[in-house]
């Protein structure tokens, strides 16, 4: 059976989590939390809805709330991949001045904004001690002594708001005001209803309905909020699935089609070919 893509945290009560990683591969998935991985040595391929990022020691990337992505790992300069990795709700993120958007509106702005790379070099991000924030906030989050999220907090703001600003040097607008998030509440998230349902028959008329809004007005807030139409992005988490299946078993195209939403094999294979632009099979090779 084909395992959601949808990665659960306990946002509410550990909204912030700092460890480091030797991992080979994970697999496609997502969340709500916003994600900074910070290479230490090997390299890191991560791999988005539509781009794909190598990073080398000194390098790091930020993964946006909801963004889905896979990691694979490669030595480099004879060296095991090694990072640090820090999950945290950036609603918990501070604000400059009063009246000024906080830094969690900010990146949930900018994440809209094509043009700006997610990934960062060891140059731009020369000016910071960045690896010895990391260290210090790894050191907090084990002793968990008095003001540890506070400590790690301020780490984080720091570096955040530097992103930002190298953001803001590309030409990024940090100020302006983004849409109202009206796919989600306590109770449903649309993205979490897809993610589960992906195998099945989606019907656009009815995701509209279970979010209360009229098919046309919900066409466009989606493609607005998520920069694709919904029917793409139900291909894309099933071509997510279905990437996982290639890669990991030995089921037919026939059988793999099937349980992730497809129609049929020709029509999985037309849909991958168009995502990834190479078929399951090369894929699998």
């Amino acid at each position: 059976m084909v395992t959601d893509l949808f990665e659960y945290g306990d946002i509410l009560n550990q909204p912030l989590e700092v460890f480091t990683g030797k991992w080979k591969t994970i697999r496609s998935h997502w969340h709500y939390f916003t994600e900074i991985v910070y290479v230490i040595t090997g390299s890191m391929t991560t791999r988005t809805e539509d781009k794909t990022y190598v990073s080398h020691p000194g390098d790091m990337i930020i993964l946006h709330p909801r963004q889905i992505h896979s990691f694979e790992s490669q030595p480099y300069d004879g060296q095991e991949f090694f990072c640090y990795c820090v999950k945290f709700d950036s609603q918990l993120l501070g604000s400059t001045i009063a009246g000024a958007p906080k830094l969690s509106k900010i990146l949930e702005n900018l994440r809209k904004n094509e043009k700006l790379s997610i990934a960062f070099t060891k140059d731009q991000l020369s000016t910071l001690p960045i690896q010895k924030f990391l260290e210090l906030s790894l050191e907090e989050y084990h002793s968990r002594k008095f003001g540890y999220d506070i400590k790690i907090n301020s780490y984080l703001n720091i570096i955040l708001t530097h992103l930002i600003r190298l953001w803001q040097s590309q030409g990024a607008d940090v100020y302006s005001i983004g849409e109202i998030d009206q796919f989600s509440s306590k109770d449903f998230s649309i993205l979490e209803y897809i993610d589960a349902h992906s195998s099945e028959h989606l019907s656009i008329e009815d995701l509209a309905r279970k979010c209360g809004m009229c098919y046309s007005n919900f066409a466009k807030q989606f493609k607005a909020q998520y920069g694709k139409t919904c029917k793409e992005y139900i291909e894309f988490i099933r071509i997510c699935k279905a990437d996982t299946m290639l890669l990991y078993t030995d089921k037919t195209l026939d059988y793999i089609s099937q349980e992730t939403g497809f129609t049929d094999a020709s029509h999985f294979i037309r849909i991958y070919k168009k995502i990834r632009g190479i078929t399951p099979k090369q894929r699998r090779q």
